[in-house]
C-alpha cells in the first residue's frame, strides 16, 4: 500500500471514530431525555451508525459529492429536533464540524459551521414553542468553535507542508552532497527542482559574453537549447528574477546560482495560486541557495585539482627537458609538455619565417600572431585574418617566447590558457636553460674534438720519431757487434771491418732518410748474395749457418739496407735462442711470383699459443726475458720491413724444445724470373 492510499484509510478511520463519538453522546442524550423523545431520536442513531459504517467501508460512497457533509449535518439536526433543546443537543454539531474539517480543510471546517448555524436555526424555528431566547446563544458556541477548528486545522495543514517542503529539501540536499564535480551537481539539482510540486520543468543556463545563453542541463519542459537575449535579460540573469524577463513566453524564476562560470537556474511554473506559488517559490530559492555553495565548493575543488595537475604536469615537463641531451630531443619534449598542461595541441614556430620546428600546427598563422607582439600574451585568432581562416574565430592561442627566435605556441581553451600560462613560462623558461647548456657543451664538445685530433696529429708525429729511434738504436747494434768481432781480427781482414763501417752508414742514411723514401725506389737486390754476406758476418760470431739457394739469382723487390737489416735480425734472432755449435739453415725458394727465405734453427722453440704475438713490438716469448737478452723488437721491425714492401712474414714452431721457422716473402723485382 502507497502513502497515499495509507493515509485515505487513515482519514477514514478518524472520520468513523469521531462519528461513533457523536453517536456514543447521542445514546447518552437519549438516555437523558426519558421515554417521550426515545422513539425518534433511537432511530435516528441507527440510521446514523448504519450511515456512518456503510461510508467507511463502501468507498464509492466516499466519492459522491457532498454526501458526507450532509450525512453528517443531517444525522446531528434530527438529533437536535428529536432530543430536548435544555439537553444541549447542539454540541453534536462540533463531531460534524470535525468530520468536515478533517475531510476538507479549513473550508471544510468553515462550511461546515455555516451549514450546522443554518441546521440548528432550522430546529429552533420548528420548535419555536418550547424555544427560548437562552437557547440561541449555542449559535454564538458553533461560530466559535468552527473558527476554533478551521485556524487548527489550517495550522496543522501548514505544518503538514512544510514538512513536506523540509523533507523534499533534505533528500535533495542529501543528494547533492553526494557530489563532487560541478556537473554532477547540477545534472542533480536539476531533477530535484522538476519534482517539486507545480514546476512544470527546469534547467541550467550557461552565459556567454556575446549576449548568448545556452541551455544545458534540463528536466521537463525548457526553452531553447540556444538564445540570444537583450542586455536587460542579461542584467536580469545576474540576480534573482522573474522568468518572463528572459523567456517571455515562461512563466517561473530564475536565479543565478555560480558567478565563476555565469551560469543561472530557471524554473518554469504551472498557473497555481499566489499562495502556493510563494511556498513552491521558498522551496525553490531554498534548495538552489544550498546547491550553490555545494557547486561553489565543487568549482573550486576543480580548480585546485586542475592547478595540481597542471602544476604536476609542469613539473613533468621539467624533468623530461631536464633529461635530454640534444637540442632536438629538449624541443619535443617542451611541445609534449606543452599539450598535457593545456589539454590541447602545441607547436615551437619561427616567428620570421613562419617556420614549424616541432609540433603540428599550422606555422604561417601562429607566425602572423606572434609577429609585432610582446610575449608572453593569449590571443584570440581572430585578431589575424589568416589565424582567423585557418584555426577559426573562436580559437585561442598562448604564446610563449624561447630562444634563438622561436615561440611556444598552444591552442586550447581560453580560460584553461588564462589559468596555465605561468606553467608554460616555467616549462619555456626551462627548455630555454636547458638549450643554452646543450649549446655551450657542443661547442666546448666541438672545441675538445678538434683538441684530440691534434693532440693525435702529435702523439702520432711523436710516436713515429721515438720508434724510428727505437729502431735505429737497434738497429745500429748489430753491424757494432760484428764490428767489434772484426776488430779482434782486424788484422786478419780488413776488407770484411770496412764493408760493415759501409753497411753501419747506409743502415744511418737509410734511417735518416726514411720519412721521405717510398717501398719501390731502391734498386732490387739478389738474395743470396746477400744472404751469403749476412752468413758470414754471422759466422764471425762463431754461428754455423748453411745456405740453400736455387742456381738462377733471386731478384727481390727490396733495398739493399732493408734486405740486410731482415737478415742480420732473423739470423741474429736464430742464434740467440739456439745452443751453441746448433747448425742454422738459410733457405731461399721462388713460388708463385714471390721470392720466399726461411730461417730455420733447432733451438727452445715457441709455444702454439704464442707464435701469433712474437712479431708485436716490444712481446718476448714466456720464460726467456730473463735467459736471452733483447728488447723484443727486431721481430716486430722485420714485421714492418716486410709489410712496407708487399711481403708476408710469419713463424712456424712444433713446440718448446723442437726448434723455429721464420719464414717471409717479398715479390719478384720486375724482370726476374719466377722458376
Amino acid at each position: 500500500m502507497g502513502r497515499t492510499a495509507a493515509a485515505t484509510v487513515a482519514r477514514e478511520r478518524a472520520h468513523l471514530l469521531i462519528r461513533l463519538a457523536a453517536i456514543a453522546l447521542g445514546g447518552t442524550l437519549v438516555l437523558l431525555a426519558g421515554v417521550g423523545a426515545t422513539s425518534l431520536a433511537a432511530l435516528v442513531l441507527v440510521i446514523y451508525l448504519a450511515a456512518a459504517v456503510s461510508v467507511r467501508y463502501y468507498p464509492p460512497l466516499q466519492k459522491v459529492p457532498f454526501v458526507v457533509p450532509v450525512l453528517d449535518l443531517a444525522a446531528v439536526t434530527g438529533l437536535a429536533f428529536a432530543l430536548p433543546l435544555e439537553l444541549g443537543p447542539w454540541i453534536l454539531y462540533v463531531f460534524a464540524i470535525g468530520v468536515s474539517a478533517l475531510r476538507s480543510g479549513p473550508v471544510g471546517a468553515v462550511a461546515a459551521t455555516a451549514l450546522a448555524i443554518v441546521g440548528y436555526d432550522a430546529t429552533l424555528v420548528a420548535r419555536g414553542e418550547q424555544a427560548h431566547a437562552t437557547d440561541l446563544w449555542p449559535v454564538q458556541a458553533l461560530i466559535a468553535i468552527g473558527l476554533v477548528i478551521a485556524e487548527i486545522v489550517w495550522a496543522l495543514g501548514r505544518q503538514d507542508v512544510d514538512t513536506l517542503w523540509s523533507r523534499i529539501h533534505a533528500r535533495a540536499l542529501s543528494g547533492l552532497t553526494r557530489q563532487r564535480e560541478p556537473e554532477e551537481v547540477l545534472r542533480a539539482l536539476v531533477p530535484e527542482l522538476a519534482r517539486l510540486r507545480s514546476v512544470h520543468g527546469a534547467w541550467v543556463w550557461t552565459i556567454g559574453p556575446d549576449q548568448r545563453i545556452r541551455t544545458t542541463v534540463t528536466a521537463g519542459a525548457v526553452p531553447p537549447a540556444e538564445m540570444i537575449v537583450s542586455a536587460e535579460a542579461l542584467r536580469a540573469l545576474q540576480a534573482p528574477s522573474p522568468l518572463e524577463r528572459i523567456a517571455p513566453n515562461m512563466t517561473g524564476l530564475s536565479i543565478p546560482i555560480s558567478v565563476d562560470p555565469p551560469l543561472a537556474v530557471g524554473v518554469a511554473l504551472e498557473a497555481i495560486k499566489e499562495e502556493d506559488r510563494a511556498a513552491t517559490a521558498g522551496a525553490i530559492h531554498d534548495l538552489v541557495g544550498d546547491a550553490a555553495s555545494l557547486l561553489s565548493a565543487a568549482f573550486e575543488r576543480a580548480r585546485r585539482e586542475a592547478e595540481l595537475r597542471a602544476l604536476d604536469d609542469a613539473a613533468r615537463a621539467i624533468a623530461e627537458i631536464d633529461g635530454e641531451h640534444t637540442q632536438a630531443g629538449v624541443l619535443a619534449s617542451t611541445v609534449l609538455g606543452a599539450e598535457r598542461i593545456v589539454s590541447g595541441r602545441a607547436a615551437i614556430i619561427r616567428p620570421s619565417d613562419g617556420s614549424v620546428v616541432v609540433g603540428d600546427l599550422p606555422g604561417g598563422p601562429l607566425a602572423e600572431l606572434a609577429r609585432d607582439r610582446r610575449l608572453s600574451a593569449i590571443v584570440s585568432a581572430s585578431a589575424a585574418p589568416l589565424a582567423a581562416q585557418t584555426l577559426g574565430n573562436d580559437a585561442t592561442v598562448a604564446l610563449v617566447s624561447l630562444s634563438e627566435g622561436r615561440v611556444l605556441a598552444a591552442l586550447g581553451p581560453p580560460d584553461v590558457l588564462s589559468a596555465r600560462l605561468p606553467r608554460l613560462e616555467q616549462v619555456a623558461r626551462a627548455a630555454r636553460d636547458r638549450l643554452a647548456l646543450l649549446a655551450e657543451r657542443d661547442a666546448l664538445q666541438l672545441a675538445a674534438n678538434e683538441l684530440g685530433r691534434d693532440v693525435q696529429s702529435l702523439g702520432g708525429a711523436l710516436r713515429a720519431k721515438e720508434d724510428a729511434m727505437t729502431t735505429a738504436v737497434h738497429e745500429l747494434r748489430n753491424p757494432l757487434t760484428a764490428v767489434h768481432g772484426y776488430a779482434t781480427l782486424m788484422s786478419r781482414n780488413l776488407q770484411a771491418v770496412q764493408g760493415q763501417l759501409t753497411q753501419l752508414e747506409r743502415l744511418m742514411a737509410d734511417l735518416l732518410s726514411a720519412d721521405q723514401r717510398t717501398p719501390g725506389d731502391e734498386p732490387p737486390v739478389e738474395a743470396a748474395a746477400e744472404a751469403r754476406q749476412a752468413i758470414a758476418r754471422a759466422r764471425i760470431r762463431g754461428a754455423r749457418v748453411d745456405l740453400e739457394a736455387p742456381a738462377e739469382p733471386v731478384r727481390l723487390a727490396i733495398g739493399q739496407a732493408r734486405f740486410a737489416q731482415l737478415l742480420d735480425n732473423l739470423i741474429s734472432n736464430a742464434i740467440k735462442y739456439s745452443p751453441i755449435g746448433e747448425p742454422i739453415l738459410v733457405s731461399i725458394h721462388v713460388e708463385d711470383a714471390l721470392g720466399r727465405l726461411s730461417v730455420i734453427d733447432h733451438g727452445i722453440g715457441i709455444p702454439a699459443e704464442q707464435l701469433a704475438r712474437v712479431f708485436d713490438r716490444f712481446y718476448r716469448v714466456g720464460g726467456t726475458a730473463d735467459a736471452v737478452a733483447g728488447q723484443g723488437l727486431g721481430l716486430s721491425i722485420c714485421k714492418e720491413i716486410v709489410t712496407a714492401h708487399g711481403g708476408r712474414i710469419w713463424a712456424d714452431s712444433e713446440g718448446q724444445g723442437r726448434g723455429s721457422t721464420f719464414s717471409f716473402t717479398l715479390p719478384l723485382a720486375v724482370g726476374a724470373a719466377t722458376t
